[in-house]
């Protein structure tokens, strides 16, 4: 049998010895659960996850992510396995902080863990109220509610009015489906002073038919539509699979004379017309940095205020203007153009 010499025994102490640190200085790493509502192929869970990036990929933190898909997956027992799958992450690899993303994240999982000494929950996303969650009451808890950007939105309806000459009320229809972020939104339109715009009414429904009648009934009594979201309507009351997203916006792109604005970038990206929406990246940075003030400064979440919106981004398609012979301010297109999301 070969004798190992002193020269490699040294060698093979150092390079177990190496091991040994390795393997402990990164179990020691600060661990941050990226826990999303939706999956990769919604483009808001995207952009947030680009916002949470550009903000942790500096730290030597341990970072995981974790998908529950509930857009695809609507369904409530769906939504309660994926709920019970993120706590099983959650409790066996128990990070130093949960970043939960969008509302499935925190009703199915995230508030379970209120007031756990263990770890802390930074919230994203969120739209409607916090109290749902207990989050108003919790000491670990922090992060920002995502509210749509009612005023801009305001605002450009009634410069777009300007530029057309037209005179008089401005008169909007909201339309979108019966998610639950979507009717938390509602709460908020229904609620918001529009004047000198009307809110002439709002429609949430469940299946392609009950959209397409929505919108062919806004003709004459609208001026401009307001998209919130579609991507929860059934094909039929009897086929209950989802219309894809892209199938509703062109048949209401080609069956609608009525303009409109939507309020997530990913309605123009589906092919309407312009979108005015809130920021996946603010909701994504704003976050991250709060996790990094309770990881690296020590910051007690209790006393990190909870932030609103504050961010929004312009998504302009020019065939959509040219359909309906639409003309936006130009401060407007500039953005669009400036940040890539001017669609010729």
């Amino acid at each position: 049998m070969r004798k190992i010499n002193l020269n490699q025994a040294l060698i093979i102490i150092f390079f177990i010895c190496l091991c040994v640190f390795v393997v402990s200085a990164s179990f020691n790493k600060p661990r941050v659960l990226v826990l999303q509502s939706y999956y990769t192929d919604y483009s808001w869970t995207n952009d947030v996850d680009k916002g949470i990036n550009k903000i942790l990929e500096k730290k030597p933190y341990t970072i995981r992510r974790h998908y529950m898909d509930t857009k695809n997956h609507p369904e409530e027992d769906f939504k309660v396995k994926a709920g019970n799958t993120a706590r099983k992450v959650i409790d066996e690899w128990r990070p130093d902080v949960i970043l939960a993303v969008d509302d499935d994240a925190q009703q199915y999982a995230a508030k379970y863990y209120i007031n756990d000494p263990r770890m802390k929950i930074v919230f994203a996303g969120i739209n409607g109220e916090i109290a749902p969650y207990e989050y108003d009451k919790a000491d670990n808890a922090t992060g920002i509610v995502e509210r749509k950007q009612l005023q801009a939105l305001k605002d450009l309806y009634t410069q777009i009015c300007q530029l057309q000459g037209k005179t008089g009320k401005i008169r909007v229809i909201s339309i979108g489906d019966r998610s639950g972020s979507v009717l938390e939104d509602e709460h908020f339109i229904e609620t918001f002073n529009w004047d000198p715009v009307e809110l002439v009414d709002s429609f949430n429904v469940n299946t392609f038919d009950e959209w397409k009648k929505a919108v062919i009934e806004a003709e004459g009594r609208a001026d401009f539509l307001l998209l919130t979201n579609y991507r929860k309507i059934a094909r039929s009351s009897d086929d209950k699979k989802l219309v894809p997203p892209e199938e509703i916006i062109d048949w209401t792109m080609k069956n609608s004379n009525v303009p409109g604005v939507g309020t997530n970038g990913f309605n123009v990206e589906d092919g309407y017309m312009m979108a005015l929406g809130v920021s996946p990246y603010e909701q994504g940075e704003v976050a991250a940095n709060m996790a990094v003030d309770i990881i690296d400064k020590g910051v007690s979440p209790k006393d990190i205020p909870v932030k609103e919106t504050q961010q929004f981004i312009v998504e302009i398609r020019q065939s959509g203007l040219q359909k309906y012979n639409m003309v936006v301010p130009k401060i407007y297109e500039a953005f669009a153009r400036a940040t890539n999301y001017y669609y010729e």
